[in-house]
């Protein structure tokens, strides 16, 4: 039987990943752990990836992800772009979705948070509205509550309005 053909797509990917150079031996251990029982104290629960800019750290934790995915786990990649645990959270919930494995109770969890949170910032604005704005120069810029036409209730402003 004649095997199919691989996409352009596969057949790049093939060839990076058969052209990455250097790392071999990070590589191999990251392969060879999967092999090691968790009880083994050879066995590593993590692995730290660190370097100048632009020696590979990311290319390097491209390929650990691909081998973890060749040994059928799930895998969940964030970075510091997530501004809060919580959204770091959701974006692993959303990867393990993306991969056939919905956390439901972290998602009600992390729904409920965000409830919680929208609800202290409205209380937090109904207190500001009872409070008298005082007279005088301001010490500085600081946070206000939003006021006029064509802004939404709840979002803090900056003394300049921004």
């Amino acid at each position: 039987m004649a095997q199919a053909r691989p996409s352009m797509q596969e057949l790049i990917r093939q060839r990076t990943r058969a052209g990455f150079i250097g790392r071999s031996a990070e590589r191999a251990m990251f392969r060879a752990n999967f092999d090691t029982a968790p009880h083994d104290e050879r066995h590593r629960f993590r692995f730290h990836v660190q370097g100048n800019a632009g020696v590979g750290k990311t290319f390097l934790l491209r390929e650990f992800e691909q081998i973890v995915r060749e040994q059928g786990a799930l895998t969940a990649y964030v970075d510091d772009s997530a501004g809060s645990v919580p959204e770091m959270m959701a974006e692993i919930s959303r990867q393990f979705a993306a991969q056939g494995r919905r956390l439901k109770d972290l998602d009600r969890l992390l729904a409920a948070h965000r409830e919680r949170r929208h609800e202290a910032e409205l209380a937090a604005l109904a207190v500001l509205d009872t409070q008298p704005e005082e007279a005088g120069p301001s010490a500085g810029p600081c946070c206000t509550r939003a006021r006029g036409a064509g802004r939404r209730p709840g979002r803090m402003w900056n003394a300049y309005g921004h």
